[in-house]
């Protein structure tokens, strides 16, 4: 995965941006917040290569790009957070559907992952990935379209420049990441997935 990435949606989190994430999170600490972010950006980060690297989503997930990423939120985020600057599609904030073409199953195992390294509580690691997840799309299409990358170009962007045997190898290799580890993890079930669900509405909600 590539950290340059990495850091360009990290470098997005500026601290009043954080605050907002902060406050709409309803968490009191917003260095714990900045630490829980750090690992879901690179969980998130590591499912858009993964998806790029992948012959039969792949295709989907470029013509999202195309469609609603263009980057344009991240002129203006902070604004677009709280709500004083409204985007004129939808699904570019739509981060609960980004999340579930990323992450699929894997949503659960990801703000396990997300609370154990940050101490963030669950359901907010969860509404976390939701609020991320559009930044981190945007960063990507931003990328795409100023660079004019079709679909192989930008999987080894996101991948760092490795093909995907390389990328095969390094995982082998035992060089894994934080998204690894996540895929490496027992699954839980449906039931965890529909209580981190109804967490994550009745937090957003409030």
């Amino acid at each position: 995965m590539n950290n340059n990435m990495i850091n360009e949606v990290i470098k997005h989190l500026s601290p009043e941006v954080l605050s907002q994430i902060t406050r709409q999170l309803g968490a009191m600490d917003v260095n714990q917040v900045a630490k829980a972010a750090q690992g879901a950006i690179q969980i998130l980060t590591g499912a858009v290569a993964q998806n790029a690297n992948d012959q039969q989503r792949g295709g989907g997930l470029f013509g999202a790009i195309q469609k609603d990423h263009d980057g344009g939120i991240l002129g203006d985020l902070l604004g677009v957070l709280n709500g004083q600057r409204q985007v004129n599609n939808p699904s570019t904030m739509n981060g609960e559907g980004i999340l579930r073409h990323l992450l699929g199953d894997n949503q659960v195992k990801a703000a396990q992952v997300i609370q154990q390294n940050s101490g963030l509580d669950f359901f907010k690691s969860g509404v976390l990935m939701q609020l991320l997840a559009p930044i981190v799309m945007g960063v990507v299409g931003q990328k795409q379209k100023s660079s004019g990358l079709d679909l192989g170009g930008l999987a080894q962007i996101l991948l760092g420049g490795a093909s995907q045997q390389q990328a095969g190898q390094a995982r082998q290799g035992g060089g894994g990441n934080i998204l690894e580890k996540l895929l490496d993890r027992d699954g839980d079930g449906n039931m965890m997935d529909d209580l981190l669900g109804m967490g994550m509405k009745i937090l957003r909600n409030k």
